[in-house]
C-alpha cells in the first residue's frame, strides 16, 4: 500500500498555531479573533472562502493581500509540532512495507523547511507543498501520484482530517481515511462519504486494510469519540 499523508492538522497537532496565524490576521484587518471550536466549525477550503465564513462577508482583495502577507510572517519561523507518536507509527508502516509521501497545501518551500526541522523527511518517498496560488487539493493530489510514477491508484489511500481531503482523493480515484484530531469537527467529517477514526493509529490500520472490491471507495464511517478542540490549532 502506498499512504499519502497530509501535513497541517494530520501529521502536525498545530491547531493551535493556525487560530493563533489566523487571529493576528483578523487583528491586522480589523476584525475580532476566533476561538478553536469556531475554527473548526468554519474551516473549509479554499483559504479565502474560510476568512469569509469567518468574517461572515466576502473579503476585499486589500484585505486578502493582508491576510496572505501576515499570515506568511506568522507561519515562517515557527517549529512545527509534531503529533506524538507519528515517527513510531511512520517507522511502524515502513517496516510494514508500505510506501509514503506527504503532500500539503502549505507553500512548497515552506513545508521543506518544517519537515527539516521534524527530521521526518526520511520516511517519504516524496514531499510536495503547494507550488502555485490556489491550487486545489485535488490538483496537487493528481500532480503528486503523477510524480510518483503513477502507482496503482487502487493501492494509495490518502490519510487526512479535513473533508477536502477527502473530495482529492475521490476526484482522483484513491481512497481516504479521514482522522477527526485536526482542523474540522466529526460532523463535518461524517458527511464526506469515507472512514472517520479518532487517531492516526486508527487512521493508518484502516488505511492499510485492503478494501473489498478493488474499486470500492469506503463510505461507512468509522467514528471514534468526539475529539476534544481546545487541546488544537
Amino acid at each position: 500500500m502506498h499512504i499519502v499523508w497530509d501535513w497541517n492538522g494530520t501529521l502536525l497537532d498545530d491547531l493551535d498555531h493556525m487560530v493563533d496565524a489566523v487571529n493576528h490576521c483578523r487583528q491586522a484587518i480589523g476584525e475580532p479573533g476566533v476561538d478553536a471550536v469556531t475554527y473548526r466549525q468554519k474551516h473549509c477550503l479554499p483559504s479565502r472562502v474560510f476568512h469569509d465564513r469567518l468574517n461572515g462577508r466576502p473579503v476585499t482583495d486589500d484585505e486578502w493581500t493582508t491576510i496572505q502577507k501576515t499570515f506568511a510572517q506568522q507561519m515562517v519561523d515557527r517549529l512545527p509540532p509534531v503529533r506524538a507518536g507519528v515517527a513510531a507509527l511512520l517507522f511502524k508502516m515502513a517496516a510494514q512495507g508500505h510506501s509514503q509521501s506527504l503532500l500539503s497545501l502549505t507553500a512548497d518551500a515552506q513545508l521543506r523547511r518544517e519537515v527539516a526541522r521534524t527530521h521526518l523527511n526520511i520516511f517519504f518517498q516524496r514531499i510536495d507543498g503547494r507550488h502555485e496560488p490556489d491550487t486545489p487539493k485535488s490538483v496537487a493530489l493528481s500532480h503528486h501520484l503523477a510524480a510518483l510514477g503513477e502507482p496503482d491508484r487502487r493501492r494509495v489511500v490518502l490519510i487526512g482530517d479535513t473533508a477536502d481531503d477527502a473530495e482529492a482523493a475521490r476526484a482522483c480515484g484513491v481512497r481516504a481515511v479521514l482522522h477527526s484530531g485536526g482542523f474540522e469537527l466529526p460532523e463535518s467529517l461524517r458527511a464526506a462519504g469515507v472512514p472517520v477514526v479518532d487517531s492516526l493509529n486508527a487512521a493508518a490500520r484502516r488505511a492499510v486494510k485492503q478494501p473489498t472490491r478493488a474499486t470500492e471507495q469506503p463510505s461507512i464511517p468509522d467514528i471514534g469519540p468526539r475529539h476534544d478542540a481546545r487541546r488544537h490549532r
